[in-house]
């Protein structure tokens, strides 16, 4: 074959994939059909060392100093006048508590109107630390943090903000690039020229005026001696953040509704976070860009982006320029230059940093982390009850029946269809009566109905969002012709918490929950099928101005009702298709309308990380494929994948065959059955990894550099994760594929250890290839954790949760392993008030003759009934002589066991150790 023909070839297969995809991407704009987009990215760049950053060459950046004169300080605010030739600008630097600063750049307060700060976002107001020092120089100013592990520089002279770690080492910088733009709130002067889209934007049919001219705001931020990075969920995309720079568009974030999404795309889709996490062998950085408009953020790696060719380069010629850095470079449509910097510096302080500022997710109920079953649409209440039972007659484990929007008469939320779900109270009782739950949806379009009583009640007290001309927006969705709740109203927010009370739903009860779909908010009728950006929130808000986060504010309103109908009593449930920062607080999030097909279950892994590693935990993505109909090979393969996901619920459109697990073959039926029984082996673990989430915000699905933070060999991987710090999974998610490539991290110091999850041998090598044939799923434990499971398996996680556990032990290179376990009712907030048992376990080698495997109850009062009937050494080196057992006021006792010198696996048979009390389990070898 000829070169010229090889190109050829390779054209032709990487123009293959996109031939197939469904989404009609003229209906979205680009950068290039975006006037602010355009605009910030045509500034030129500021070259040069980020170390060396006084000598600069100058290539047109939007030259902005800081004025020495007008710098202010009082406790944990320093400010000062920025200044260029077109405007003044105000700066603010913050200092806040855990080694966090906040970055503001703002108009100053003679501006026409005040620029929007998307605050609900908070789980609180930032905690300020007064700066321990502070040294205003003649060129610079350097500023010391209240906790002494964290330092930013202010260069004057071209502006430059520089932030230091606790190391002294310069981690990120802004304006490096000289990209910073803010576009004043303007009067629109007549006669007066203005740039294309300043005034008024066109694109289709529709035309977008600005009441204030073009407001946009963008400044680049660069990761110093950082080369990879994550986060912007949400997209279709790799994990590790590509080069956009010359590439392709930006990374858009937009919350839209995007039918049948492209993969390997930075196209905007249903979440928008604007967290990017830098991380490098044991260093990491994270900046949370505050600002709730339509958001673009070109990103480049200075290593990544030279390629082979650029590399080679450097190295033949010397180049001077040898600090790696990876650069982003934001821009906003309207909001402000609002960061904040989590210093770390490890990755779980950056994580923890960022819960404290905008909160994780709270304890979920333990149904919740079980398994979902949804379709659009299951037909009436004989098919629920049939589905219901479906399950108990094929030995299935299931939680959750899902409703979509056929349940309604008419596609009005909060009503039944009077034919097909004549009893729902009726129904839901039974579905209960097994331990399991039952979701409907509530979208947040309410369809324009006199005779609606939720759309009458808004009309008549104001309660819908407004054109400009203050008449009620409008737009169709699946009701036709609907108007849409504005949520930035508190009377609007009383009004939708009293619709969850169970006198006003009728049917409803404390086992059903709600599910809260197109809040984008979808608008079949508007631009990118979405509401018009000068559409007016309470407050003289623009809806340009926070249609990112519409949908949290959306979420939080259901949340408050569901809380609100049992009194606070029991945990609600929500799920949520759009989100913003802050979502994470009251609602789970699933990745949309993907497809049934391989590519969409490969990028499921990396989706998810993202939106983890970015403070959104509880996720996942529709088991299946949401559009079209999985062969058995990828639908075994998607439960495989799914049960070791956070949120695991099979979906799909209603066009599509039936899917339940039973009307597969029998080798599939057992292929998922199995995942389902693995996932509820593990819902203990699950559990536990949840509420650790909720006290430092680390997520129960993690990157592998989470856990392994010296490797940098791990930076991209993404198809395989930890959940927890205790297991690795390595689903298959390639077609045809029987063998895989599993990376075994070893440690700084080369002494980790892995166990084959199901046999419990272990494994050797740090890159292995495994057989998988379709029954079975590469999954590992590592050594040094211990492992609870449950493994009586039930109908449901509800009726499991008084179950006796079974501890898997795996060993370290010490012959060490610790664990915990958490537990509470599952149900209501009672744990908050001590009402919960928390258990430690640590198995410790004495010596070559002895162990220890300890019990000790740490917290809680909770009258817990679990009690360990089981414990599995995985490691172990020869056969005990004997095991023996201590309990609280109780003599020793001999225990049965068994050795298996293949696996070297011990197996401890009924300790019958409660939770609620300590004990100690002795071997002598």
């Amino acid at each position: 074959m000829t070169a010229g023909s090889s190109w050829t070839v390779l054209l032709l297969l990487l123009a293959a994939p996109l031939a197939v995809q469904m989404v009609k991407r003229e209906e979205f704009k680009t950068c290039e059909q975006s006037a602010f987009c355009k605009q910030h990215r045509t500034i030129k760049v500021r070259r040069g060392s980020p170390q060396n950053h006084h000598n600069w060459s100058l290539q047109e950046p939007t030259g902005y100093e800081l004025l020495a004169a007008s710098i202010q300080h009082d406790g944990a605010v320093w400010t000062a006048q920025l200044q260029n030739s077109q405007n003044t600008l105000k700066l603010s630097v913050v200092g806040l508590a855990d080694s966090t600063v906040r970055i503001q750049i703002d108009e100053p307060e003679t501006s026409i109107r005040k620029r929007y700060v998307p605050t609900p976002s908070f789980v609180a107001l930032p905690e300020e630390l007064a700066f321990e020092s502070v040294e205003n120089g003649q060129q610079e100013a350097k500023i010391v943090g209240g906790n002494r592990k964290l330092k930013v520089v202010i260069t004057y002279k071209p502006f430059l903000v520089s932030v230091f770690n606790e190391f002294d080492e310069l981690v990120a910088q802004v304006n490096r690039d000289g990209k910073l733009k803010v576009e004043e709130f303007r009067v629109k002067e007549e006669g007066k020229e203005y740039p294309e889209g300043f005034w008024e934007e066109r694109f289709k049919s529709f035309t977008d005026h600005k009441q204030h001219g073009s407001s946009s705001v963008g400044v680049d931020i660069s990761f110093v001696n950082f080369k990879t990075a994550y986060g912007l969920p949400e997209h279709a995309d790799a994990f590790a953040l590509r080069n956009t720079v010359g590439n392709t568009d930006p990374y858009r974030l937009y919350n839209l509704d995007v039918f049948e999404y492209e993969l390997n795309n930075p196209m905007a889709l249903y979440v928008s976070i604007p967290y990017i996490l830098a991380h490098r062998a044991n260093r990491s950085i994270g900046a949370l860009w505050f600002n709730a408009a339509e958001t673009w953020v070109d990103t480049e790696s200075s290593v990544t982006s030279k390629g082979l060719f650029g590399k080679m380069l450097d190295k033949v010629t010397g180049a001077s320029d040898n600090v790696p850095h990876f650069d982003a470079h934001f821009m906003s449509e309207s909001g402000m230059v609002d960061i904040f910097f989590f210093v770390g510096p490890t990755v779980k302080d950056v994580q923890r940093q960022n819960a404290k500022l905008t909160g994780t997710t709270p304890l979920p109920p333990l149904f919740s982390i079980g398994y979902h079953q949804c379709r659009w649409n299951y037909n009436d209440e004989q098919d629920v009850a049939a589905v219901n039972k479906g399950f108990d007659d094929h030995d299935m484990p299931m939680d959750v029946i899902w409703l979509d929007i056929e349940h309604t008469d008419g596609k009005k939320y909060f009503t039944w269809d009077k034919h097909k779900f004549p009893t729902p109270a009726d129904m839901v009782s039974k579905v209960a009566e097994k331990g399991r739950k039952m979701v409907t949806i509530v979208d947040p379009h309410i369809k324009k109905d006199d005779g609606y009583y939720v759309y009458k009640d808004a009309k008549d007290k104001g309660l819908f969002v407004k054109r400009t001309d203050g008449s009620d927006f409008e737009g169709h969705c699946w009701p036709g012709a609907s108007e849409y709740l504005d949520f930035w109203h508190p009377d609007t927010r009383s009004y939708w918490k009293d619709q969850f009370s169970f006198d006003r739903y009728t049917g409803s009860s404390s086992n059903l929950h709600i599910w809260n779909d197109m809040n984008e908010p979808s608008v079949f009728s508007g631009p990118e099928i979405t509401m018009d950006k000068e559409s007016i929130h309470y407050g003289g808000i623009e809806h340009r101005e926070v249609h990112n986060m519409y949908g949290m504010m959306y979420t939080s309103a259901t949340f408050d009702g569901l809380m609100a109908r049992t009194a606070g009593k029991e945990r609600p449930f929500i799920l949520s298709r759009a989100g913003f920062i802050g979502t994470q607080r009251t609602a789970a999030i699933w990745t949309g309308d993907n497809t049934a097909d391989w590519g969409h279950l490969e990028i499921a892994a990396p989706m998810t990380l993202s939106l983890s590693i970015a403070g959104v935990p509880f996720v996942g993505a529709d088991v299946g494929g949401f559009f079209g109909n999985p062969d058995e090979q990828l639908l075994s393969r998607w439960y495989q994948t799914g049960a070791f996901q956070p949120f695991f619920r099979a979906h799909a459109h209603i066009d599509t065959r039936r899917r339940e697990p039973w009307l597969f073959s029998e080798q599939t039926q057992g292929i998922i059955r199995e995942a389902l029984r693995t996932r509820y082996a593990l819902l203990p673990y699950w559990y536990t990894l949840f509420q650790q989430h909720s006290q430092n915000g680390v997520p129960p699905m993690r990157p592998l550099f989470y856990e392994f933070e010296s490797d940098d060999s791990l930076l991209e991987e993404q198809k395989q994760w930890m959940v927890g710090s205790g297991i690795m999974a390595r689903p298959v998610v390639e077609k045809d594929t029987f063998n895989v490539q599993v990376k075994l991290p070893r440690g700084e110091k080369k002494t980790e250890r892995w166990f084959e999850w199901i046999s419990g041998a272990e494994v050797h090598g740090e890159s292995i290839y495994v057989d998988a044939p379709i029954t079975f799923t590469p999954v590992y434990q590592r050594g040094g954790i211990i492992i609870p499971t449950w493994q009586r398996i039930r109908r449901s996680a509800t009726l499991m949760k008084d179950d006796p556990l079974t501890l898997y032990v795996a060993l370290d290179s010490n012959g060490n392993s610790k664990g915990e376990i958490y537990l509470d009712d599952g149900a209501t907030h009672d744990y908050q008030s001590g009402q919960f048992v928390k258990t430690s376990f640590n198995y410790k080698t004495e010596s070559s003759r002895e162990a220890v495997l300890e019990g000790e109850h740490v917290d809680g009062k909770y009258a817990a009934k679990n009690w360990v009937e089981r414990v599995v050494v995985r490691g172990v080196e020869s056969s005990p002589k004997k095991v023996e057992i201590t309990r609280v006021s109780d003599p020793v006792q001999p225990l049965e066991f068994s050795y298996d010198r293949d696996s070297k696996v011990l197996i401890i048979r009924k300790p019958e150790a409660l939770l609620t009390s300590s004990f100690k389990i002795h071997i002598e070898f």
